[in-house]
């Protein structure tokens, strides 16, 4: 479900300055095109952000970024699984300077997903994280969206939200002046 402008709106003016930052993140996303082909999308091995990589996938195609049409990194692949759910985050160990890793964890801290993150990192990905708190993580990030563990969780699925939206399109920029009296942020 793609969520409305109004809705945007709302979300945006309900988080206050984290909506700032999660139309920045998204803006810092979607906004380097030449720079990155190929995005990768990994949870934890209690967490698969799908839900994540199907509305950003959709949101791609419908405003023709193919470098923004995701791939989720499996931790368990089930039998029989189609080939574009069938890729396993052993395959981040090989992720180039072209491609981006985006981590999308659950709240629990995964010592094997920062191990796979960091050598993609050494390896010259582009790592960026939607997260609570995770310190480890932030370090191996080289852009962040840290949502405040003591804000609820529908907060959280909200800047995934918008990031999904805003990335690919970026449907807020077109906005001179945003009417609830934040300042636009720079993308």
């Amino acid at each position: 479900m793609e969520p409305s402008t109004r809705t945007l709106r709302k979300w945006l003016r309900d988080l206050g300055d984290l909506g700032v930052q999660t139309v920045q993140f998204a803006g810092a996303l979607g906004g380097r095109r030449e720079e990155s082909n190929r995005l990768l999308v990994v949870g934890t091995p209690e967490f698969e952000p799908w839900h994540f990589v199907a509305h950003l996938s959709e949101e791609a195609g419908r405003q023709g970024r193919a470098d923004l049409r995701p791939t989720l990194m499996r931790w368990e692949i089930p039998a029989g699984a189609p080939a574009h759910l069938a890729v396993s985050v052993d395959d981040i160990a090989h992720a180039t300077r072209d491609q981006t890793i985006l981590v999308v964890p659950s709240g629990t801290r995964s010592w094997e997903m920062l191990e796979r993150v960091s050598d993609a990192k050494r390896r010259g990905a582009r790592i960026m994280s939607v997260h609570r708190g995770d310190d480890d993580l932030a370090d191996l990030s080289h852009e962040m969206l840290w949502v405040d563990p003591r804000r609820a969780d529908h907060d959280y699925d909200v800047t995934q939200h918008i990031v999904t939206d805003v990335a690919p399109g970026h449907t807020l920029q077109a906005r001179t002046r945003w009417p609830w009296g934040l300042r636009r942020p720079p993308l």
